[in-house]
């Protein structure tokens, strides 16, 4: 048995077995020198037959996926899970949120595993709420973010004509990202500083 072969080198290797399941750990090295961690579940049917999974973690991703998977796993060690009050809903052709697992959504998902857990895309999906006809708001803000290149810092350089040129971005949503940039902006400005920046006005 092998994990599934790509054109990144293998850094750090580890496997497991249960069975006829096979589990594969692989650090790679992409082509532009960051790392990403390679979770490949491997199901054999048959002699030769292999119906095969993977997830692909980026390094800059690697402590949200660490600190969450710690929380759930704490849950389940001190007996804290309950089953959810499950409602069934048909929803014919369901889009946009509808189409993605409740517990996947980003506002769940921050109510269950904090902000830290959740991708700069799925934060920027709770400020917008909606997308548009052709994509949904996950969609629209992933790509948002490699506009950026994935670096959130960047979308400071962004004017909200920049934002109204993404589908599904108006004046109203451009605005709640301005805004919301800004108060992070004055987060990091020292007191001294935003109080200068801001006088009092004179009587």
């Amino acid at each position: 048995m092998e994990a599934v072969e790509t054109n990144y080198p293998n850094l750090a290797s580890e496997t497991f077995s249960h069975g006829k399941k096979h589990y594969f750990f692989d650090i790679k090295k992409a082509v532009n020198n960051t790392h990403f961690l390679l979770i490949t579940s491997s199901e054999q049917f048959g002699e030769s037959q292999y119906y095969r999974r993977t997830i692909q973690l980026w390094e800059e991703e690697l402590g949200m996926f660490v600190e969450a998977l710690s929380m759930v796993l704490g849950q389940l060690a001190y007996g804290e899970l309950s089953p959810p009050d499950v409602k069934m809903e048909l929803v014919k052709d369901p889009k946009g949120m509808k189409a993605i697992a409740e517990y996947e959504r980003p506002r769940e998902k921050l109510h269950a595993l904090g902000a830290g857990a959740l991708s700069n895309a799925e934060l920027l999906a709770i400020l917008l709420c909606t997308g548009s006809s052709e994509l949904s708001v996950l969609d629209l803000c992933e790509k948002i973010m490699r506009s950026v290149r994935n670096r959130p810092e960047q979308l400071l350089n962004r004017t909200a004509k920049d934002f109204c040129k993404f589908p599904g971005i108006g004046v109203a949503k451009a605005a709640t990202l301005m805004a919301a940039l800004e108060l992070g902006r004055r987060v990091f400005i020292p007191a001294e500083r935003a109080f200068n920046c801001n006088p009092s006005p004179k009587i």
